[in-house]
């Protein structure tokens, strides 16, 4: 699940027991709080061996030996692009597995790459420390030590404390970190919680619940509160999106994204009144979606009674 260790977020989604987004995700990646080490890319020694050819899924052997204490960085193939720089959502397929060769997470076998923001703490140290100023075309190994990944803490169920992880990444592209729209100049929907038309790259915009509204009203809302100039949105689309979601009762945070692996691919089907509130709006807008409890399944209806509010930065549509 795409979280910090130790933390649970309600589930959204409409088919799925992962969080909001996180069929896409970077379920394995999201940084946690461990110890500092020193790198070392120049030594290429207890190094796993990768065979497979780039843009396919990799066979990598199972680590020899003890594993290192430092992070090791071995480029397989050096692309052509431009360096990934602070602050990029980077798109990339990758594999990762234990020392010991047992395979924990692998966007091939989810079908399509994940996007996160790299270095800038958003995932582990390891990734940070290893991707940025590397190319895009790139394929990159590392093995990286307990200190640069989730230290005595592990990732459980599929990570020990403790854990040496190997990683094969195939860097693809560069996606839009932030929406690039007009604020909307016009009269609030008073229904509607007001969200900021203030855009950061870092920080998700504040969201201001009506005061004494405990519930969403019954009909899902929209609101278009930052206006861009890309492509339309579609009722079968997948956008790359920043978003934040509330629960109307109380203002309870649910998700971020900003928070957490930064902007995710996520097929706007997937999350309960986001296809028919989106359709149409465009890349670069900042849209704020009210969705009442009778829009989500009945399993879920009573753990979202009071409703929950979006606010959805539409960076991309494909």
């Amino acid at each position: 699940m795409l979280q910090t260790p130790g933390g649970t977020t309600p589930r959204l989604t409409k088919t799925s027991a992962r969080r909001l987004a996180t069929a896409l995700a970077v379920p394995l990646l999201i940084a946690s709080a461990t110890a500092c080490g020193s790198e070392d890319g120049s030594e290429n020694g207890a190094v796993p061996s990768v065979t497979g050819a780039t843009d396919k899924k990799p066979k990598v052997a199972k680590g020899e030996g003890k594993p290192p204490k430092e992070l090791k960085v071995k480029v397989l193939k050096e692309g052509s692009g431009k360096k990934v720089q602070k602050g990029d959502s980077l798109n990339a397929n990758y594999h990762g597995q234990l020392w010991n060769g047992k395979e924990f997470d692998s966007s091939w076998k989810r079908g399509q790459p994940a996007t996160f923001q790299i270095g800038t703490g958003k995932v582990i140290k390891g990734w940070d420390e290893a991707l940025v100023g590397k190319k895009l075309g790139s394929r990159v190994e590392m093995v990286v030590p307990p200190s640069k990944a989730y230290g005595k803490r592990g990732q459980p169920p599929t990570i020990p404390a403790n854990a040496t992880l190997v990683f094969v990444v195939d860097m693809e592209k560069v996606l839009p970190s932030k929406i690039d729209g007009k604020p909307v100049k016009g009269d609030h929907n008073p229904e509607l919680p007001k969200v900021s038309t203030k855009v950061e790259k870092d920080k998700a915009p504040e969201v201001t619940m009506p005061k004494g509204v405990e519930k969403a009203p019954d009909k899902l809302l929209e609101e278009t509160v930052v206006k861009g100039d890309g492509k339309k949105v579609k009722k079968d689309s997948t956008v790359l999106t920043n978003f934040t979601a509330k629960m109307w009762k109380g203002g309870k945070q649910l998700d971020d994204t900003w928070r957490q692996g930064g902007p995710q691919e996520i097929p706007v089907d997937k999350i309960p009144g986001w296809a028919e509130a989106l359709e149409g709006k465009k890349a670069g807008s900042r849209v704020v979606i009210s969705v009442p409890s009778s829009e989500f399944p009945k399993k879920q209806r009573k753990q979202f009674g009071s409703g929950v509010v979006f606010s959805v930065d539409v960076l991309s549509v494909k």
